[in-house]
């Protein structure tokens, strides 16, 4: 390249500086009207590249610039006119210290209009978290609901039923205060309040059928009564592996007794053994049934086990009841008169205990239970149905039909134990 080349392309590189320089000027002119309106400027024409744009008046240099009508010009005077109008108003606003060669980048001027509508961007959060506040108002007014849920059992406590149906109305604060005050009376008066009959509290049932407030009362007081003739049976302590045995038989009395009546052979005391070190499977296991027939093995033989001790055996007489609902087998007892039962036999303090409430009473029979008799209570402290106050009785006991209440259709039956071992 020869050096008259190399000098012509250094006036082409200095002219283009030039003309950049002359638009940069005039794109970041403080004033706020369009170039074709402004009196200060005019538009020209470069003579060397022929492109037309604006300058200020005093810049005219007649050996660079000639004048150049609007009418030929107005395409390319729209161009650089709209651009100092949004750079000034943009600029200052959002980085007032920026400098000039960071500016030259046009297209990244529309960035801060992105930062300026932030707010706006800002507002559907606002939105979301009022829906999630009022998501999170019903989530507590559901768990408001949950917790005044526990509150309707008041109308009818403790519906918790088992095998003996029950239904409770002494709260927890009663029982312990009951407890306390029973065990603390003289030894006549305890005999006296296992003695008590309820043959009066159940006329007085009879007539209350139909009147709901009534028969509450005498539920409640009747439970309070059979609770403490319960404390006073109960106060011999059960060891750990008699209270596992007689709770599973509380919740599982159909099913251990259908083993016993259908002489199912037990499960091995090693295969017990084995069960238990492997732990309780977890529900739809595949262990869960060869679990529970360990429980079940377990239970008949400590239940066995428990009645042979001498400290279960009864120091009073006691009378204890249980309710009759199917008609069949209340008249097979009547026609026997006298049987053995192969099962542990169930009963309870409560009379009532059965009873529906609002209805006439079902036939009841009251067993008559002579001091020395092996019975098995469990206490109220660890009992969650301490309300049933039940009292479980040995297998192979003869019951022995002696008396019939028609006016209370009760049915007295002598229990005696050891007639028949297992």
């Amino acid at each position: 390249m020869t050096f008259l080349n190399i000098k012509k392309l250094i006036r082409e590189e200095l002219r283009k500086v030039i003309e950049n320089k002359e638009r940069l000027l005039s794109l970041y002119e403080d004033d706020e009207k369009p170039a074709s309106q402004d009196p200060d400027k005019m538009l020209v024409v470069n003579k060397d590249s022929g492109k037309s744009y604006y300058i200020n008046k005093d810049s005219f240099d007649p050996s660079k610039h000639s004048k150049s009508s609007p009418k030929e010009t107005t395409k390319e005077e729209e161009e650089p006119a709209e651009t100092p109008a949004e750079t000034p108003a943009e600029t200052p606003a959002e980085k007032p210290e920026e400098k000039p060669e960071e500016k030259k980048e046009e297209p990244k001027d529309e960035k801060p209009e992105e930062k300026e509508e932030k707010p706006s961007e800002e507002a559907p959060e606002e939105k979301l978290d009022d829906k999630s506040k009022e998501k999170s108002d019903e989530k507590e007014k559901k768990k408001d609901d949950k917790k005044e849920e526990p509150k309707e059992p008041e109308k009818e406590p403790n519906e918790e039923k088992t095998g003996l149906k029950t239904v409770g109305f002494l709260k927890p604060i009663e029982v312990e205060k009951l407890s306390k005050k029973t065990t603390g009376i003289y030894p006549d008066s305890q005999d006296r309040l296992l003695n008590f009959d309820y043959e009066e509290i159940l006329d007085m049932y009879d007539v209350s059928v139909g009147k709901k407030k009534d028969l509450k009362k005498l539920y409640k007081k009747i439970e309070t009564i059979s609770v403490s003739k319960h404390t006073i049976i109960s106060k011999k302590e059960l060891d750990k592996e008699t209270t596992t045995a007689l709770k599973h038989y509380y919740l599982n009395s159909g099913r251990i007794n259908n083993i016993i009546r259908f002489a199912n052979e037990l499960m091995s005391s090693k295969e017990i053994e084995k069960q238990f070190k492997l732990g309780k499977p977890k529900e739809g296991d595949k262990r869960e049934k060869i679990f529970n027939s360990a429980m079940n093995a377990f239970t008949i033989r400590s239940l066995d086990y428990a009645f042979t001790e001498q400290m279960q055996r009864l120091d009073y007489n006691i009378v204890t009841y249980r309710s009759v609902e199917n008609k069949d087998v209340l008249q097979m007892f009547i026609d026997a008169g006298q049987w053995v039962d192969k099962t542990f036999v169930t009963t309870s303090l409560n009379p009532l205990i059965c009873e529906g409430g609002d209805k006439k009473r079902l036939p009841l029979f009251e067993f008559l239970i002579p001091a020395g008799t092996s019975v098995l209570t469990l206490p109220c402290h660890s009992n969650d149905y301490c309300h049933e106050v039940e009292v479980t009785l040995p297998r192979n006991c003869r019951y022995t039909i002696q008396g019939f209440n028609d006016k209370r259709n009760i049915y007295k039956v002598l229990v005696e134990q050891d007639y028949a071992r297992w």
